[in-house]
């Protein structure tokens, strides 16, 4: 499964959203942890899409493949873009995280990431008062 971690990664690198979203499953559920959920591979193809309009130069280097049963994949890694946001253009970003997939007939029917989401919004130059909004969407019960 290693060759399919290499492929989505350099997928999601290139600026081709239609590619990116055919490794998924028609009914596949994406889960990003700075975006949140999309459903359906039309969901992640604009969610790519996105993405690419936002950011450049994309780096997303696979580090460690953590379990491969066939059917269920996880591995660590590293991310790093430069924003094409106005308020942090020009600059590079970069975090780790860990993804986890599941498979069917060698498609993606789920795929959920983990990272420190305020490393991106830091990173993107966010004011403090924004940041604290996402994570109040993003968590609404835990700012009680």
């Amino acid at each position: 499964m290693k060759n399919l971690v290499e492929t989505f990664c350099r997928r999601f690198e290139q600026n081709v959203s239609q590619a990116f979203a055919g490794l998924f499953s028609p009914d596949a559920i994406y889960i990003d942890s700075l975006y949140g959920a999309y459903e359906g591979r039309e969901a992640i193809r604009a969610f790519h899409e996105r993405c690419h309009k936002e950011a450049e130069a994309y780096h997303f280097q696979p580090v460690t493949i953590v379990s491969d049963n066939g059917d269920n994949l996880s591995f660590e890694w590293t991310f790093s873009y430069v924003s094409r946001m106005p308020q942090s253009r020009g600059k590079r970003v970069t975090l780790k995280g860990a993804s986890f997939m599941t498979l069917r007939k060698g498609e993606i029917v789920s795929y959920r990431e983990y990272s420190d989401s305020v490393i991106l919004l830091l990173g993107g130059n966010v004011p403090a008062e924004k940041i604290v909004k996402f994570y109040r969407r993003k968590y609404p019960g835990l700012f009680a």
